[in-house]
């Protein structure tokens, strides 16, 4: 028996499941029984992506809305349930890839469950699901979960810790690899507060042996050089490997096991409203140290700074005090990173979030190493 389809949308719509118009494939639908068959596709301008899937999402989710159909109007109104939402899958094959126009049969399989068949035009195999189990969800649920805060998801936020430049210091003897730098002051620049300075670890390894007392502290400045882009991949890997080697070495030498290195960066992270990764070098010096701070707990501390006030030995070390593990100094304020629940926006209140479908998306994690590639 052929069923009505027009009005299936409107139906979803009024139990709070609102689907956008990529997502709305159902065309045609059947019903024998406890079985559905129906006909979904994708629309037109969404046919050349088809290929990029195994099979498209929007697709499925199309073949899914079919159990929604009643065999009549009035049996779609009143006594079928709730649609369910997806739960459990069990079963799933695929067969073949970048279908646009599929034909489904949808049938029970099983309390809140049901099987799927999908063919193409040809009737050609394209997948298979032994079993879907589906949740009923209310429209009242639905709409409480819009306006509250999510309690699974997160996002990083900067907030300001107490410290006390002022306070005694108690991190001890302090040294130096390398130079200075302009955006820090009174530290490399011969001053009474500059700690001693060695070339390398190597060099400071070697003072160490010959009699000199190890250091609680290492500072050692990842910024770019003069001139040097601070997009340009050749400076960001340059200080990567940089930034890998002083790891390592740091590491391998166990008179550093009681001390702390101390890596100094400036516009590595975006600590403050408006503001942007100004060194993409010195952010991929932060990635790799923060996976060496998860590796080696209180072995390293990250210290950002910015270009508005030179931070002052007096400043670093109270944000040393602090026993923060990463810091951003801005305007001589000192900022650490906090997670902060999600809060889903208003109805009807922009989040001011905009897909950009021009751009590129990364995907990690997954099968590992920046998702397979």
């Amino acid at each position: 028996m052929a069923v009505d389809v027009s009005g299936v949308y409107e139906r979803l719509a009024g139990v709070g499941l609102e689907y956008g118009p990529v997502f709305r494939g159902v065309r045609a639908a059947w019903r024998r029984g406890d079985e559905v068959f129906a006909e979904v596709a994708l629309a037109e301008e969404q046919r050349a992506e088809a290929g990029r899937f195994g099979l498209h999402p929007a697709l499925l989710d199309a073949a899914l809305h079919t159990a929604a159909l009643g065999g009549d109007d009035s049996e779609q109104d009143s006594s079928r349930p709730d649609p369910g939402l997806p739960f459990v899958w069990s079963g799933v094959s695929l067969y073949a890839t970048g279908a646009d126009t599929l034909r489904v049969r949808l049938a029970p399989a099983g309390p809140e469950a049901v099987s799927l068949l999908v063919a193409d035009t040809t009737g050609a195999p394209v997948a298979s699901v032994a079993s879907l189990v589906t949740r009923t969800v209310s429209p009242e649920q639905l709409r409480a979960a819009r306006n509250v805060t999510h309690d699974a998801l997160f996002h990083t936020t900067w907030r300001a810790v107490p410290t006390q430049v002022e306070a005694p210091a108690t991190t001890g003897q302090w040294a130096l690899l390398g130079t200075g730098s302009p955006y820090v002051a009174d530290v490399g620049q011969g001053g009474p507060a500059s700690p001693a300075a060695y070339p390398e670890l190597a060099d400071l390894i070697q003072a160490m042996n010959d009699g000199i007392v190890t250091p609680d502290t290492v500072l050692v400045f990842f910024t770019a050089d003069s001139g040097a882009r601070v997009g340009d991949p050749a400076e960001a890997r340059k200080m990567a490997h940089r930034a890998l080697r002083v790891v390592q070495e740091w590491l391998a030498e166990g008179q550093f096991a009681g001390s702390r290195l101390v890596v100094v960066t400036r516009g590595a992270v975006a600590a403050v409203p408006d503001e942007d990764v100004l060194d993409v070098a010195a952010a991929a010096v932060w990635g790799l140290v923060r996976s060496a701070q998860a590796e080696h707990p209180d072995r390293f501390v990250l210290v950002d700074v910015d270009d508005d006030t030179p931070v002052s030995a007096g400043v670093l070390r109270a944000v040393l005090e602090c026993g923060e593990p990463q810091v951003a100094v801005r305007s001589g304020n000192v900022l650490a990173p906090r997670l902060a629940r999600a809060v889903a926006p208003a109805e009807g209140v922009e989040s001011g979030l905009v897909w950009d479908s021009e751009g590129t998306v990364l995907l990690t994690g997954a099968t590992g190493t920046l998702g397979g590639l």
